[in-house]
């Protein structure tokens, strides 16, 4: 027994020192070059289509830069620092309670990263998926290859086929091998696509069980009860947020004066919404009189632009937003994963369709009210 517990002791150690360092934070220190004193460096995330939002931001001095904070768990992101209004070179690296020190070197200069434990597994991880990606440029340049043979290109599929199979067990078995850690976590939201929902399943389990403490398994949580609380037959949740005009509207003052009303989610932003929303308008103007309403929410984070597509798009309906973008509380209430998105409530209060979109939307309608 006293053996045993003096194996462990290593464990326990490394266990308290990271719980030490969560609490202390991180501290980003580092030098780049062609920059000066009075220059501004970022710490950015990639959303989108590669556009980088800034999370934080320092000023050069002394010809050095430092960033102090805390995160939960691990996350990629980017340094950027500036000069004269432009990025002099952009650094990836992974976010995490731990020192970390960067040298940042412009042109064909090698920047370098001393990353903390989280980030040096993820360099691990990056070495084994681009050894596999390697093994896939032949078949790749196969298939993409007019002048090949259609025998030819089936070998070539087959052995992509074959090597996807390969990347996505390296993947699950990289994060299971390295729970508890953040890094498991991170991972997991970035490769549990490339898995079978069983092995999904199984994963999200062990996570509950070693590691429940980090942010990508709460946000499944977070998700998976969102889900039960929107599902069809369900109780909606209300809503409440400024319209237009300033004023706080709640979706409750619609639900039960209408026979039914459609929660609409949607950006002027947002193409595929803009798309849809000729077939909103036109479900309105056949409904609304028989006891259908709308009520926009958007997920603009600009004003003008919100107001300007409402008028462009011809929604004479109710609109409400807090103007977060995602970070509407829309988006969180009813896990709103993309848009165009809707819930249908009726006269009682509950759900009885989501995501209504084109001819459905009309035809629902026109089974509800005839």
């Amino acid at each position: 027994m006293k053996l045993r517990n003096w194996m462990l002791l290593p464990a326990m150690l490394l266990m308290a020192a990271c719980v030490e360092q969560a609490q202390k934070g991180y501290t980003i220190t580092g030098t780049a070059e062609g920059t000066v004193d009075g220059d501004t460096v970022f710490i950015c995330e990639m959303q989108g289509f590669f556009e980088m939002i800034p999370t934080d931001t320092t000023l050069v001095k002394d010809g050095k830069f430092e960033f102090k904070g805390q995160c939960e768990g691990a996350a990629l992101r980017f340094i950027v620092p500036m000069h004269a209004g432009q990025p002099v070179v952009t650094e990836m690296f992974i976010l995490e309670n731990a020192d970390i020190k960067a040298t940042l070197m412009k042109g064909e200069g090698k920047s370098v990263v001393e990353q903390g434990p989280n980030g040096k597994l993820y360099t691990e991880f990056q070495q084994g998926i681009e050894s596999i990606a390697e093994q896939m440029n032949g078949p790749w340049n196969i298939l993409n290859d007019s002048t090949k043979s259609e025998a030819e290109q089936q070998v070539a599929q087959n052995t992509l086929d074959s090597l996807q199979k390969v990347q996505a067990n390296f993947e699950k078995k990289f994060i299971v091998d390295h729970v508890p850690s953040a890094i498991s976590d991170m991972l997991f939201a970035f490769c549990s696509q490339h898995f079978e929902e069983a092995e999904q399943e199984r994963i999200i389990k062990l996570f509950g069980e070693k590691q429940p403490e980090y942010p990508v398994y709460k946000t499944i949580m977070k998700q998976r009860k969102a889900m039960e609380a929107t599902a069809v037959g369900s109780d909606y949740t209300d809503l409440e947020m400024p319209d237009p005009n300033g004023k706080n509207m709640k979706v409750s003052d619609y639900v039960g004066k209408n026979q039914y009303v459609l929660v609409d989610f949607w950006a002027s932003w947002c193409g595929p919404c803009r798309a849809e929303m000729p077939t909103v308008v036109e479900a309105y103007k056949q409904y609304h009189d028989k006891g259908l309403e709308v009520i926009g929410v958007s997920f603009d984070n600009d004003k003008e632009d919100w107001v300007e597509a409402i008028g462009k798009l011809e929604m004479t309906w109710p609109q409400m937003s807090d103007l977060k973008g995602w970070g509407s509380a829309g988006a969180g209430a009813y896990n709103i994963q993309a848009i165009p998105a809707n819930v249908l409530i009726d006269k009682q209060g509950k759900i009885v369709a989501k995501n209504l979109r084109g001819e459905d939307l009309l035809n629902k309608m026109a089974e509800l009210l005839p």
